[in-house]
């Protein structure tokens, strides 16, 4: 089944927002649904979904950290695309 159709379906979207509130409340205060969809997503990259059972069994066994380290790797791409003069506002310099 394609990802698109999974993050559609309803009881996907509830347990996207279980977990996020469950993730939030244990671990990362300024987590957002958004954040935790793309996590997700990014897992199901590599790992094919076939039922709405695996699909929600994921989301429920996704960690703070798997959350974390998938956002921090996503970061870490983003960077490496940009130009140094996109961080000046990081060391003190003036943008133009």
């Amino acid at each position: 089944m394609d990802t698109q159709k999974f993050l559609d379906d309803k009881y996907i979207k509830l347990a996207l927002t279980l977990k996020t509130n469950q993730l939030k409340r244990e671990q990362l205060s300024s987590l957002t649904y958004q954040l935790v969809e793309r996590a997700l997503v990014g897992k199901w990259k590599y790992e094919k979904i076939d039922t709405l059972h695996d699909a929600v069994n994921d989301i429920l066994n996704l960690t703070a950290n798997e959350v974390v380290a998938y956002l921090s790797n996503e970061a870490i791409i983003m960077g490496s695309r940009m130009k140094i003069n996109d961080f000046q506002d990081l060391f003190g310099g003036e943008k133009k």
